[in-house]
């Protein structure tokens, strides 16, 4: 068992006994819904939303996230699903 999750062996709601495992899945799940990298120059227009326009985004949301204290999960879910969506819908500005 590794040293954070005996540091968490006590709280029966972080699953310490089996956290090794949760992650191997995740791991694998990660690499089927994982975001080409240049997704944006491929999907997007080129006068319509720019890596800029990403950027602005994703730093407001960062904003609320410490404004409201959420988890660090919250954050990277959240933009997770930005990239996601940003990759199979193409977006205008208005």
């Amino acid at each position: 068992m590794v040293f954070a999750d005996q540091l968490d062996v006590r709280d029966p709601a972080q699953v310490a006994e089996i956290a090794h495992d949760i992650f191997a899945e995740m791991r694998k799940q990660e690499a089927l819904f994982a975001v080409e990298p240049d997704y944006l120059s491929k999907v997007q227009l080129p006068t319509e939303v720019k890596d800029t326009s990403r950027a602005f985004l994703v730093e407001w949301i960062i904003d609320v996230h410490r404004k409201f204290r959420l988890s660090a999960e919250t954050l990277y879910v959240t933009v997770f699903l930005i990239d996601r969506f940003l990759s199979v819908k193409a977006i205008k500005k208005s």
